[in-house]
């Protein structure tokens, strides 16, 4: 990486016609202890859920946030309660959340 980082530098001075001082080489990370990494790094509170996302139009966000603003409802509740009805919908199992 150092490599191409100069590489890099040589090229940008090259096409300005500027020189600058040499880069250095970062120094290496310290040594970490070695020792049992944990087994988990999720917090608490997300112990026994999983993460389900979508990349979709921003207007989702938009309305998401103004039906979140109506209700007084939290973003995770108000995604929970639109599968519930696409669920029904489709003859799905609705999940219980209790």
């Amino acid at each position: 990486m150092a490599s191409k980082m100069a590489d890099i530098q040589a090229q940008l001075e090259r096409a300005t016609g500027r020189t600058s001082a040499p880069v250095a080489p970062p120094a290496p990370a310290a040594p970490t202890a070695a020792g049992p990494r944990p087994t988990s790094t999720k917090a608490p509170s997300r112990e026994g859920t999983i993460h389900i996302g979508a990349y979709l139009h921003p207007d989702f966000k938009t309305s998401l946030r103004l039906v979140q603003a109506r209700t007084g409802k939290d973003i995770q509740s108000l995604l929970a309660d639109a599968l519930n009805e696409l669920f029904r919908a489709h003859n799905a199992p609705v999940v219980d959340r209790s």
